[in-house]
């Protein structure tokens, strides 16, 4: 039996468990949602970030498209991931982790996890779509494999670039 130092200890027991969303999750997803993205709302145009947030008939509408998944600490809700099918890759969106959750490696667990699911749906590429000012976001893709594709958009008028990672046949570490 290996034995835990008291540090790892400590820290595994503070790891959030993930579980998939439910429509009752809806309004406090919102709520983490707006507390993630609250310090860039001045960056975004009004319509950009209340498609950022997401009302909670929008949520509702990603739980009928594809799976939403939950991390839950100690003070509850603290990160979220989405994904979609598009027609040639599995979409990420609605990516989020609480500020005072930020550095646990939730983020990477949650696209990690994505990424797994859309392996089992049988995806070899997955893509999203992110903003140059949400630097510490490009980090965590960037680490995790995905790379600019060259595609900008500006939907709501707030400039989003394109990501996409390649799936390859081997398999997360």
């Amino acid at each position: 039996m290996q034995t835990l130092h008291s540090s790892e200890s400590s820290f595994r027991s503070h790891l959030p468990s993930i579980r998939r969303a439910v429509s009752a999750d809806a309004g406090a997803i919102c709520a983490l949602l707006r507390r993630a993205f609250q310090e860039f709302e001045p960056l975004y145009t009004p319509q950009a970030f209340v498609a950022t947030v997401q009302p909670q008939s929008g949520l509702l509408n990603r739980m009928e498209e594809g799976p939403l998944w939950v991390a839950e600490g100690d003070q509850g809700m603290v990160g979220t991931v989405s994904a979609m099918r598009s027609k040639d890759s599995m979409f990420v969106r609605g990516m989020a982790v609480a500020p005072e959750a930020r550095g646990q490696r939730i983020g990477k667990t949650l696209l990690d996890l994505t990424e797994d699911y859309a392996r089992e749906q049988g995806f070899d590429r997955m893509s999203l779509y992110t903003t140059a000012f949400l630097l510490s976001a490009i980090r965590l893709y960037q680490s995790s494999g995905f790379v600019f594709s060259g595609e900008k958009i500006s939907p709501y008028g707030t400039e989003l670039l394109a990501m996409v990672k390649v799936l390859g046949s081997e398999r997360r570490a």
